[in-house]
C-alpha cells in the first residue's frame, strides 16, 4: 500500500517533521561511539609507546579491553541515551500541547491508535538507526586498530540490547509524562519526578534511619531503588566493565534488561490508555487530569520537604528544631509553587489548602514515626526459630578479599556470601544486651554489624554497640568467634586452596626483623597457621598482641596482591615452622642491638582539655579550632642512649607496624594515655648482626597499656606554659 494514508506513508510524513531530531540523534551517537573509541585506543597506544606493557600480548589484551569499554558496556552512554529518549518522545508527541494542532490532527481521517503507533515507531527507529550507526563506527575504528575479537563483538551486541532496554524504559516514561501534562516545562518536571523519585525516596529514608535509629545499618544490605533502571544501570555498569567474558556479562545484564523491558511495557500501556482518554481541551494545561494534581502535589511536597530539612539539618550542625521547621516551611513553599504552576497564576499560591494540609500532615507523621520509632525498628530482634543463618562483622579486623579471578571483593560482600552462623543464640543475646545498655556506660564502645537471614527469605541488617571490656560480652563473642562459620567467613586464608601456586614472596616480621620463607613452603606455612587457628577466640585476640605477622605476596597473575596472617605467642605450629626455616624472631628486642630510643609524648591532655567530657563533640571542637589563631605543640621528645635505660624500655613496647585486631586499645583511659599519647623511634646499631630491615633508618613502636617507665614519663613531662 503506497497511499498517503498507509501506515508507512504516515511514517514518512512524520519523519519529514523530525529531521532535526534525526540530526541530533545520529551526530550524538557517532560522536560518543567514535570519539570515545579513538580516545581509549590512543591512550593504550600511548602507554605502549612509553613501555608500560611488558609484552605485545599484554598490549593487545589492553587494546581489546579498551574497545570493550568504548563500544561495549560503557559508562559514557547512559546520560546520552536518557536525553535522546526524552527528546524523541517529547518532540514526537509535542502536537498535544497545541489545541489547534490537536484539532487539525483529529480532523484527518486517521485513527488515534495509528497516530500513536506512527509517532512511537518513528521515535524507536530514530534511536535504533542512530545507535547502530554509532556502534558500527566504533567497531570500524577499533577493527582498524586491531582491537576487535570475538569477545569484543559479543559484548558490543550484548550492550546494544542492554542499552535498547534502557532506552525503552525512559522513552516510554517520557511518553507517559507527555500524556499526563499539557506543556513542555511541566512535562520535563514530571519526567524528572518519575525518573528520580524512587531514588530520592530511598536516599531520604536511609538518611532518616541513620539520624534517628541507633541500630540502622546499610553494611550488609543497602536499601536502594527497586524499579529504577537508572539506579540499576549505574550500580551494575562497573561490574559489567570488569567481567572476564561475554557469557558472564550476559548473566548479569540480560535479567536486568528483561526487567527494564517489563517495566517499559507496563508504562507504555498506561501511557497509551492516558492518550486514549486524554481530552483535546487539555492542550496547554499543566496537568491533563485534574485528579492527579493533588496526588503529585503531596508526593513532591513530602519528598522536597525532607530534602530541604536534611540540608538545614546538616548545615545547622544537627539542630533538630531547625530540621522540623525546614521541613514544614519547605513543604509549604513547594505546595504553593505547584499551585502557581498548575494554574500559571501567582494568585493561586494558597489554593487547595486541603491537599497542602495533607502534605504537611504527612511530613509530620513521617518525622514522628522516625523520631519516636513508632514501628519498633530499634527494638526489633527476630525470634530464634525464624532465623536461618547469620553473618556478623565484629569491629576490629580487616583483610583483603578477592575472588577466583583475583578481583578484590568488598569486605561486607565477602562476609555476606561466606559466613553462615547457625547458632543464633549468642548473637541474639548480644543484641538484647546492647539494647539494654547505655553506650555512655561502656568503657570501650565498639560497633558490631549483624545480618539476620530469616527463613522467610527476608534479610535484616542491624548495627549494635557492644562493650568489649564487659565480661559477659566477651563470653558471648567467644562463642561466636570459636565457630568455624565465623572463622571461614572472616579469614579467607582458611578456605583458600587455589592461590598458593601464585605466591611470589613470603616473609615473617616482628616489626623490625624480616625472615624470608621460600615460596614453595607457603602452603605448608598456611596449613600450620590454620591448625593454630583452632584455638582462636575473642579472649585470645582481646588480651594478647600478635608477636609477628606473615605476609604472602602474589605475583603478576594476581596483580601483586598480598595477605597478612597474624601470629600469636600460642601459635606453636606456626612458630615451630618458622623456627625450622630460621625465620622467627621474638617481638622483644635486645638492648645490645639498639643504638638509641627516642620517646615522644604528645600530651593530649593539654591538646584536648575536654577529653572524657561526654558533652564535648567534634562540632564544638571545630568551632573552637577556628577561633584559635595559633597552634601550640605540646610534644616533648627525649632520646635515650644508655643501654641500661634502653633495657628498661624494651620489655614494655610493641611495634606499631603490627596491628592488634580486637585488642584493648583506643577505648579505655589508660589505652588513650599510653598508646595514643606516646610514640617511640628505635634506631639499631649499624654494626648489629640483628636482621632488621636495612632500608629503614628507624622503626616505630608504642608503649603497652600502663607500662610507661617512670623515668620516661618524667623525662617527657611538659614543663612549659601553653600560649
Amino acid at each position: 500500500m503506497t497511499s498517503r494514508n498507509s501506515f508507512w506513508g504516515s511514517c514518512r510524513e512524520n519523519h519529514k517533521r523530525r529531521i532535526w531530531v534525526w540530526i541530533v540523534a545520529v551526530l550524538s551517537q557517532l560522536l560518543i561511539y567514535g570519539g570515545v573509541t579513538m580516545i581509549y585506543l590512543s591512550r593504550i597506544k600511548g602507554f605502549y609507546a612509553e613501555g608500560t606493557y611488558r609484552s605485545l600480548a599484554e598490549f593487545k589484551q589492553a587494546m581489546y579491553q579498551a574497545a570493550r569499554d568504548a563500544i561495549g558496556f560503557s559508562d559514557n552512554l547512559y546520560p546520552v541515551i536518557m536525553l535522546l529518549a526524552a527528546l524523541i518522545a517529547l518532540q514526537g508527541f509535542s502536537y498535544l500541547y497545541d489545541r489547534r494542532k490537536v484539532d487539525v490532527y483529529h480532523s484527518v481521517p486517521v485513527s488515534k491508535n495509528r497516530r500513536f503507533a506512527v509517532v512511537y515507531v518513528n521515535g524507536l527507529m530514530i534511536y535504533l538507526v542512530s545507535n547502530l550507526l554509532g556502534l558500527i563506527l566504533g567497531m570500524a575504528i577499533a577493527a582498524s586498530q586491531g582491537a576487535v575479537n570475538g569477545e569484543v563483538m559479543a559484548e558490543a551486541w550484548l550492550a546494544f540490547v542492554w542499552n535498547l532496554a534502557f532506552f525503552l524504559a525512559y522513552y516510554h516514561l517520557m511518553i507517559l509524562a507527555v500524556m499526563l501534562t499539557g506543556n513542555r516545562f511541566v512535562t520535563i518536571c514530571v519526567f524528572l519526578v518519575f525518573t528520580l523519585y524512587e531514588i530520592i525516596a530511598y536516599m531520604l529514608i536511609g538518611n532518616l534511619k541513620a539520624v534517628f535509629f541507633k541500630t540502622y545499618s546499610g553494611y550488609f544490605v543497602y536499601q536502594r531503588a527497586k524499579l529504577s533502571p537508572l539506579r540499576d544501570y549505574t550500580s551494575y555498569i562497573w561490574q559489567l566493565k570488569n567481567v572476564e567474558n561475554a557469557a558472564e556479562a550476559a548473566r548479569i545484564a540480560m535479567p536486568l534488561a528483561a526487567k527494564w523491558i517489563g517495566i517499559a511495557l507496563v508504562v507504555l500501556a498506561v501511557a497509551w490508555f492516558a492518550y486514549r482518554k486524554r481530552p483535546s481541551e487539555t492542550a496547554g494545561k499543566a496537568i491533563a487530569y485534574r485528579f492527579l494534581e493533588p496526588l503529585l502535589k503531596v508526593a513532591v511536597a513530602v519528598a522536597s520537604a525532607f530534602l530541604i530539612g536534611q540540608l538545614v539539618y546538616d548545615t545547622s550542625y544537627q539542630n533538630e528544631p531547625l530540621l522540623v521547621l525546614g521541613m514544614l516551611l519547605g513543604g509549604l513553599i513547594v505546595c504553593a509553587a505547584m499551585e502557581v504552576v498548575y494554574d500559571f497564576d501567582i494568585r493561586s499560591l494558597f489554593k487547595h489548602l486541603l491537599s497542602s494540609g495533607v502534605a504537611l500532615a504527612g511530613i509530620l507523621a513521617i518525622f514522628c514515626s522516625f523520631k519516636w520509632d513508632l514501628f519498633g525498628y530499634d527494638s526489633y530482634i527476630p525470634a530464634q526459630n525464624k532465623i536461618e543463618s547469620i553473618a556478623i562483622d565484629a569491629d576490629g579486623y580487616y583483610d583483603s578479599y578477592w575472588d577466583e579471578n583475583w578481583r578484590y571483593l568488598d569486605e561486607a560482600e565477602y562476609k555476606k556470601e561466606n559466613m553462615f552462623l547457625t547458632d543464633a543464640e549468642p548473637v541474639l543475646a548480644l543484641a538484647q544486651k546492647a539494647g539494654q545498655t547505655d553506650t555512655e556506660e561502656m568503657s570501650e564502645n565498639r560497633t558490631v554489624q549483624i545480618l539476620y537471614r530469616l527463613k522467610s527469605g527476608r534479610q535484616v541488617d542491624r548495627r549494635i554497640q557492644v562493650d568489649y571490656d564487659d565480661p559477659e560480652t566477651e563470653a558471648l563473642l567467644n562463642r561466636i568467634f570459636q565457630t568455624d562459620a565465623f572463622k571461614m567467613g572472616t579469614f579467607q586464608a582458611i578456605t583458600d586452596e587455589t592461590s598458593y601456586d601464585h605466591v611470589a614472596a613470603v616473609n615473617y616480621s616482628n616489626g623490625a626483623a624480616i625472615g624470608i620463607i621460600p615460596g614453595e613452603d607457603a602452603k605448608k606455612l598456611r596449613d600450620a597457621w590454620v591448625k593454630d587457628m583452632e584455638q582462636f577466640d575473642f579472649t585470645l585476640v582481646r588480651h594478647n598482641r600478635p608477636c609477628g605477622m606473615i605476609t604472602m605476596g602474589y605475583g603478576a597473575e594476581a596483580d601483586y596482591m598480598s595477605r597478612q596472617y597474624y601470629v600469636y605467642d600460642s601459635f606453636e605450629n606456626t612458630i615451630n615452622f618458622l623456627k625450622k626455616r630460621e625465620a622467627y624472631y621474638p617481638v622483644e628486642l635486645d638492648a645490645a642491638d639498639i643504638d638509641s630510643v627516642t620517646v615522644g609524648c604528645y600530651h593530649n591532655e593539654l591538646q584536648n582539655p575536654y577529653a572524657g567530657d561526654p558533652g564535648y563533640n567534634l562540632y564544638r571542637r571545630a568551632a573552637e579550632a577556628e577561633a584559635v589563631d595559633t597552634y601550640v605543640d605540646y610534644t616533648v621528645r627525649e632520646t635515650f642512649y644508655e643501654e641500661e635505660q634502653i633495657a628498661q624500655i624494651l620489655p614494655h613496647i610493641y611495634p606499631s607496624y603490627i596491628d592488634a585486631p580486637w585488642g584493648r586499645y583506643g577505648g579505655a583511659a589508660e589505652a588513650v594515655e599510653d598508646q595514643n599519647n606516646y610514640s617511640l623511634e628505635i634506631v639499631f646499631k649499624k654494626d648489629s648482626a640483628y636482621p632488621y630491615d636495612r632500608g629503614s633508618y628507624y622503626f616505630n613502636y608504642c608503649f603497652r597499656n600502663g607500662e610507661v617507665p617512670d623515668f620516661v614519663a618524667e623525662a617527657t613531662a611538659y614543663t612549659g606554659e601553653a600560649e
